[in-house]
């Protein structure tokens, strides 16, 4: 009601309500987020739904979500599944150090321990790591067969391409997108 009739005060009161009811679910956030535009929501739920695998979700509750966020959700999905799988499988390269005086040995260790730690973290299925997770592990774990001059030069590289971070922007992208069409709806 006070959204219908512009009552700023009952409008703020009645947000404040509703965030305090334990069965406001994150469909049903986005569902009034577009419904009565409270887009401090939209942010928040949509970035939690992000995190959550889509079978979580029960079929009430994805019928709740307004259909054009439910496909930017289905999208912006996509596309971290399809970016964290390539970079499961495309080992980015060992930096040699300047002090190394095995590189070989040191790549192919980056390359095993690649494998056996970020890129089961990407691809796990039941628990999801955020690039930050992952790369606040690779810099905290030692590798065996990596010295600690490889390791730290193959980690800057990482950080400095940036790929592990990449999702945030996808997921930043598609929320100014919603947020400029939730505000021309």
């Amino acid at each position: 009601m006070s959204t219908v009739f512009d009552v700023s005060i009952g409008r703020s009161y009645a947000i404040k309500q509703l965030e305090m009811h334990p069965d406001l679910d994150l469909p049903t956030k986005l569902q009034f987020c577009y419904q009565f535009k409270i887009l401090p929501w939209l942010t928040p739920a949509f970035r939690e739904l992000i995190s959550l695998p889509i079978k979580s979700l029960e079929p009430m509750g994805i019928a709740k979500i307004p259909a054009y966020i439910l496909n930017a959700l289905i999208q912006v999905k996509h596309q971290i599944s399809t970016h964290r799988l390539t970079l499961a499988a495309v080992v980015p390269p060992a930096m040699a150090g300047m002090l190394c005086h095995t590189p070989l040995t040191c790549a192919d260790g980056w390359e095993t321990g690649w494998k056996a730690g970020p890129a089961e973290m990407l691809q796990h299925p039941d628990i999801f790591y955020s690039g930050r997770d992952i790369l606040a592990q690779l810099e905290s774990v030692e590798i065996p067969q990596v010295c600690s001059d490889c390791r730290e030069f193959s980690v800057v590289n990482v950080k400095e391409t940036g790929c592990l971070l990449m999702e945030d922007g996808f997921v930043e992208d598609e929320l100014e997108e919603l947020r400029a069409w939730l505000m021309s709806h």
